[in-house]
């Protein structure tokens, strides 16, 4: 799966990020100052799981989102 970006409206930018790369796994690709707040970019080294022939994965952000990332399989 290979998403090219996806933005995830955040209260706390340092809590995202910590639990993106710390509880996730992510690893923190930009992080740019714009003053009151940061543009963060995370990317992930590893695969979502597969199930049958689709590849999916949710996960609750700790930040009020719920991600759920698909993408189907070869027909």
């Amino acid at each position: 799966m290979k998403i090219r970006l996806a933005s995830i409206p955040v209260t706390d930018q340092q809590h995202a990020l910590d639990f993106y790369c710390d509880i996730l796994g992510f690893e923190k690709k930009l992080d740019i100052d714009l003053g009151e707040y940061r543009w963060l970019t995370v990317v992930s080294p590893e695969r979502p799981a597969a199930a049958g022939g689709a590849m999916v994965a949710v996960f609750d952000d700790t930040c009020g989102n719920l991600i759920q990332l698909y993408e189907a399989g070869n027909s």
